[in-house]
């Protein structure tokens, strides 16, 4: 199995649990694909299930951050149907558990304060915006290096 594949699997773990409209809780989905790959045994069982571990939580964790909402829609997301940037589910912690929520279960008042940071967040990226134009605007060519590299 190579990490592609291991991506993959974590994908689709998430993936088809909120299409089933499921909540998935962080460690549950750890657990689930290590045990999907079948028992660990030997002398060194304990070792390698604990690197097993540490290396299926960060996969794991990668699949669950495209549901955060944070990033540009790449085409990887699963959007809700009829819409083009509303994910069909999102993250959230709960009790210190991160987990995935479909859409239709996240509580109103938590998708209200998810609509309030987005738009926080999408008035601070047009002030930066507009102070690189101003900044553009002032600046003389003259004043751009010649000695950084692109």
């Amino acid at each position: 199995m190579s990490p592609k594949d291991i991506d993959r699997a974590a994908q689709e773990l998430v993936s088809e649990k909120i299409k089933a409209g499921e909540i998935v809780q962080m460690t549950w989905a750890v657990t689930e694909l290590i045990k999907s790959q079948g028992e660990i045994i030997g002398e060194g069982a304990g070792f390698y299930l604990l690197c097993a571990r540490e290396h299926v939580y960060r996969v794991i964790k990668k699949a669950v951050k495209k549901y955060e909402g944070r990033q540009p829609n790449d085409g990887t997301q699963l959007m809700l149907d009829g819409y083009t940037h509303l994910l069909a589910a999102y993250t959230f912690e709960h009790e210190g558990v991160r987990q995935i929520l479909p859409v239709g279960l996240v509580p109103t008042a938590q998708m209200r304060e998810r609509e309030r940071e987005f738009r926080k967040q999408a008035g601070g990226l047009i002030a930066h915006a507009d102070e690189i134009a101003l900044y553009l605007a002032n600046r003389s060519e003259s004043s751009v290096g010649d000695s950084v590299a692109m």
